[in-house]
């Protein structure tokens, strides 16, 4: 879908660095104005999807005519003039791949979903699970997420948990994320647009989004959502792998995420209460025979004794301990490293 954009200030200094950046994305097909006659003469005689305007060239005296959406470059050491106020707004002396994202953002709210931005690929869905905390699973779903990113793959982390600690690598930011996106399920919102407009990248190829707002939005997801969520995700075309982080809990909204996913990865951790919940995890008969074929196991804090857990799931890979990791250094390297091959198992 391409985004007929026209561009009005009368700053060409600023208006050139604009446009460099500009240029360098597909989806946006822009012109240029830096006087009020030329950007009226454009706006009676051409269609544009979004008008991006400065005060010094528009300030609300002329008819948009059938532009769907008009946004004001704020300039904050200015004045809103009155005919302007009700336009949405975007911070014009920021990085411009925000300004992007905003016109994105915006947009997809306008023009409904009628589209997508990219070329139709479908996603490998891989979901991380332990039924016991502290085994490692964020670390290795993270690991699993910089490794493919680093192997070429688009890549995108998805954190289900009520109390997320993804944060360790992905930094997380004011604005808007996960929870934005659940709004947008059942709408008629373009939601591809919507999620570019939000994306942040951790490093090429690896997307993620600021986490859910509160527990609340976690705790009152139905599982239907949840595949809806991902599906709506995974549907965009934009990503190859969709690494999915869950919680502990053995619910209905865990079983709806193996039901979706394409691949599930077990941590493991030797240790006696973490090894006595994954040989019950094991036991419930109806998961196993409904998802196990979908299963892997993963040895995580890997102590060289011989594994006696009872399963046929196949073992990918075993992670030895590390001592006073930061978590961040401990990611990258097990990503960089022989650590990160399990990965192979998965693509």
């Amino acid at each position: 879908m391409n985004i007929r954009l026209a561009i009005a200030d009368s700053n060409e200094e600023y208006l050139n660095r604009l446009i460099n950046v500009l240029e360098e994305y597909d989806n946006l097909s822009f012109s240029v104005y830096t006087d009020k006659k030329s950007l009226e003469k454009a706006l009676l005689e051409k269609n544009f999807d979004v008008i991006l305007f400065d005060v010094s060239i528009y300030e609300g005296q002329m008819s948009l005519g059938k532009i769907p959406l008009g946004i004001m470059l704020l300039d904050e050491t200015g004045s809103i003039p009155e005919e302007c106020k009700n336009f949405p707004k975007i911070k014009k002396y920021q990085r411009i791949s925000g300004i992007y994202k905003k016109i994105l953002e915006l947009y997809a709210e306008k023009c409904g979903d009628i589209g997508i931005l990219s070329d139709g690929k479908k996603a490998k869905t891989v979901a991380f699970y332990s039924p016991a905390g502290g085994a490692g699973k964020t670390t290795m779903a993270l690991t699993a997420a910089a490794r493919l990113a680093m192997t070429g793959y688009k890549t995108f982390y998805i954190n289900l948990e009520d109390i997320a600690s993804e944060d360790c690598y992905l930094g997380q930011a004011e604005g808007k994320g996960m929870s934005e996106m659940l709004s947008c399920l059942g709408t008629s919102i373009n939601f591809t647009m919507k999620l570019e407009g939000l994306l942040r990248t951790k490093a090429e190829n690896l997307f993620y989004l600021n986490h859910f707002d509160t527990p609340n939005d976690i705790y009152e997801l139905k599982p239907e959502e949840i595949a809806e969520l991902i599906r709506s995700i995974f549907e965009t075309g934009l990503f190859d792998f969709l690494v999915i982080d869950m919680g502990i809990s053995m619910d209905e909204k865990a079983i709806k995420v193996f039901e979706v996913a394409d691949r599930i990865v077990v941590i493991e951790k030797q240790d006696a209460m973490a090894s006595k919940k994954l040989e019950t995890f094991f036991r419930q008969t109806h998961i196993m025979q409904e998802y196990g074929r979908k299963m892997s196991r993963l040895l995580n804090f890997d102590t060289g004794r011989v594994n006696t857990t009872a399963t046929q799931i196949p073992l990918i890979g075993r992670i030895n301990p590390v001592q006073n990791p930061d978590a961040a250094q401990l990611i990258t390297m097990l990503a960089g490293s022989a650590a990160g091959d399990f990965v192979k198992a998965l693509l």
